[in-house]
């Protein structure tokens, strides 16, 4: 078959202005589509460590606009006589577009859920496509070109990118809800019936914790045979308990402590998937399970256990969002060939295309019109793929590949030659999973302002775009006071959590502040809770010098009080309360703080002789009209006065707790001890899809007290004292 160039111009055959201009429009498109697959490459990786809408906007745009870009360029091709040479190179190329060129497999749950209808389009498309690409070699057969050695290439390439399809939908069918089950049945099984047994045990040692890291296709029951749990001897898994009784000099010291600890979170990513998979977790209850987290994770190093479930969650995101998790299933290292493919074939196609090129005068003629995007576009490819392939050798996935072929091939651990090229491939650094910021939010300081761009899109998009009512987001870097704080609140209550009022009791304030704790309400309790102690910390922190408000107690409660405020109006659905009524207890608490500040603006300041008019433009005047003129006499038994409330408590921390220390000790006590007490959440599915979004810290909580047995919150009442 023929795909040579077409013969020097006549003069019957020069391009008309017209047909320059087409053949301009399909270069622009093709370079459009060039630049999308580019920031496909680039954002995708980035989207949990970039907190912001826009990023997750532009991937999803791309996605949805990916098929009539590809299908219009095509059709443009098509209706042209000109090119035929660089245009079956470009329709291959656009085809990466529609087969998921990156590591991506879907943005949002729902896309997996849907993955039938997905395949359905992509199938239907993807065969209309390669029919036209068919019909444009065809045409240059007809017209007797002569190019055979770049078919080899193009066919190769069209090739991997129906494998790379196929991928994409496979992933999205391995976590589908028809399908998750019976893989994360494996799971629970395995718990049940092999980790679970009542054996001597040492978290320090993970001596019994033989959590599964790798093995998962080996405890597959099959008709007419003997179940796998009853020859338990025969399994051939890695466990936890394996990788931290080797001996080999790779997994010796820190750093064989950082790699032990990310196969480590591996294993506590299936354990993990029970959750979202609706499966029990057999072994919440158990002494072993506790002192997993409480004598295990949080001893020694405190924050290792953060840094474990950081790792964690990559996992959980990778096999719900991205096909790394389907190929190391398939096997370990598959998931480095496409890459490496794909490089050879763009490198091959990019050296025949300048060799063809060479040998005919007028293709050198209009190398300035269509040969410079044709190779640019290869070269662009060809680089990608080489990103794609280190960010996979950079992955979790990749180096717990290498440890359990280190731990299980005794020759890996003897040979300095091997352990040394391991130990080079394992320094590969990835991008940071998690951003490592709280949102932080505060009503009073943002109080009245209105986004003019988000209300205009509002009703331009006819109500699509929801109006901004609560103010920008903005948020801080996760300290490691804050992280130390919360830490020390969960080793202090053994796992049973409450709302605050343990801590109040702790520091000897209970009696007087645990009104504000009390359950009253049977619905919009934790909103209430979370509002009336949020006002009062803002109210003292406004009472402090710039120095004072520098102190760890101080930034810690209010990194804590800004960010459960922050959950309350944009995350609601990972708070206990039904996301309504937090939204309505918000939004009730917004209209009586302006209230009571368009009240208090034209009153006078007690002992002062002038007004406080003009003074509730910023959070420093606010809070002094709040503070100064809100009356809050009857309020503590109205639950509709919540403002009031916190006003009221915010007098009783300043008077009844002379001194500043003690003060805030109990602010940030408090607010650590309430940030676990919200973090139990039965709604599995809510911390997934955040994930995919940039994650929020409370999902590194809700994981690790899982892990811990802890899947309840526990009683509004203090524990007895010790």
């Amino acid at each position: 078959m023929a795909l040579a160039p077409s013969p020097p111009p006549s003069p019957t055959n020069i391009m008309s202005s017209h047909e320059a201009l087409e053949a301009l429009l399909v270069v622009a498109l093709v370079l459009l589509a060039v630049v999308a697959i580019f920031l496909l490459h680039i954002l995708s990786p980035l989207r949990r460590w970039l907190s912001h809408g826009l990023p997750h906007h532009i991937v999803m745009g791309i996605y949805t606009l990916s098929y009539p870009l590809v299908g219009y360029t095509i059709g443009r091709m098509q209706s042209s006589i000109w090119y035929p040479y660089d245009y079956t190179v470009w329709a291959v190329f656009l085809l990466l577009l529609l087969s998921s060129t990156d590591s991506l497999t879907a943005c949002r749950l729902e896309d997996i859920d849907s993955w039938k209808s997905i395949y359905v389009k992509q199938l239907f498309k993807g065969f209309l496509l390669v029919f036209i690409i068919l019909k444009i070699v065809l045409d240059i057969h007809g017209k007797q070109m002569n190019a055979d050695k770049l078919l080899y290439p193009l066919s190769a390439i069209l090739f991997v990118i129906v494998i790379k399809s196929y991928l994409m939908i496979a992933s999205m069918r391995m976590v589908s809800k028809s399908y998750l089950g019976k893989n994360v049945k494996v799971i629970a099984e395995y718990m049940h019936y092999i980790d679970n047994k009542l054996v001597a045990f040492d978290p320090v040692t993970m001596e019994s914790y033989r959590y599964m890291v790798a093995g998962d296709k080996h405890c597959v029951n099959r008709p007419g045979q003997t179940p796998w749990y009853k020859k338990p001897d025969d399994l051939k898994v890695t466990t936890v308990e394996q990788i931290w009784q080797c001996k080999g000099n790779l997994l010796i010291g820190d750093q064989g402590k950082v790699l032990k600890d990310l196969c480590l979170s591996m294993a506590l990513s299936k354990m993990l998937n029970r959750r979202f998979a609706g499966f029990k977790l057999s072994e919440a209850e158990l002494e072993k399970t506790h002192d997993f987290v409480f004598k295990g994770l949080l001893a020694g190093d405190e924050l290792q256990a953060f840094r474990v479930i950081e790792e964690e969650l990559v996992f959980v995101h990778d096999m719900y969002f991205t096909r790394y998790s389907y190929l190391y299933q398939k096997g370990r290292y598959r998931a480095l060939c496409l890459p490496v493919i794909m490089i050879a074939l763009c490198s091959w196609l990019t050296v025949t295309s300048l060799h063809e090129r060479r040998k005919n005068r007028f293709q050198k003629s209009s190398v300035f019109v269509l040969g410079y995007p044709t190779i640019v576009t290869t070269v662009v490819l060809a680089l990608l793929e080489a990103y794609q392939l280190y960010l996979y050798m950079a992955s979790g996935w990749f180096k717990v590949a290498l440890i359990r072929s280190y731990v299980t091939t005794p020759f890996l651990q003897t040979s300095c030659c091997s352990e040394m090229i391991i130990r080079l491939l394992l320094m590969l650094k990835p991008f940071r999973p998690w951003k490592g910021r709280l949102g932080q939010y505060c009503f009073l300081e943002h109080l009245g302002s209105k986004s003019k761009v988000m209300n205009c899109l509002h009703y331009g998009t006819l109500c699509f775009v929801d109006k901004a009512m609560k103010g920008s987001k903005n948020s801080v870097k996760l300290s490691e006071d804050v992280k130390k704080a919360i830490i020390d609140s969960l080793l202090a209550s053994n796992g049973h959590l409450t709302n605050g009022v343990t801590s109040l009791q702790r520091n000897s304030v209970h009696d007087d502040l645990k009104w504000p704790c009390d359950a009253t309400a049977t619905d919009g309790a934790v909103a209430h809770t979370i509002v009336v102690w949020h006002i009062a910390t803002t109210l003292c922190e406004q009472k402090l010098d710039k120095q004072t408000k520098e102190e760890d107690a101080v930034k810690t409660s209010s990194t804590l009080s800004k960010y459960c405020m922050h959950l309350l109006a944009f995350a609601p659905n990972l708070l206990p309360d039904h996301s309504s009524i937090s939204e309505s207890i918000l939004d009730q608490s917004i209209n009586e703080a302006s209230k009571l500040l368009k009240e208090g603006k034209n009153k006078k300041i007690k002992g002062k002789d002038k007004k406080i008019k003009g003074k509730n433009k910023k959070i420093e005047g606010r809070c002094e009209i709040l503070m100064e003129t809100t009356n809050t006499d009857g309020c503590v038994d109205d639950e509709t006065r919540l403002v009031a409330q916190g006003v009221h408590l915010a007098r009783q921390l300043i008077d009844n707790i002379q001194d500043s220390t003690t003060r805030w000790k109990v602010l940030s006590d408090f607010w650590a001890e309430m940030m676990l007490y919200v973090s139990p959440s039965d709604d599995a599915r809510e911390h997934l899809e955040v994930l995919a979004k940039g994650g929020e810290f409370i999902t590194h909580l809700w994981a690790l007290l899982t892990h811990a047995g802890v899947l309840k919150r526990g009683p509004t009442e203090p524990m007895d004292a010790v």
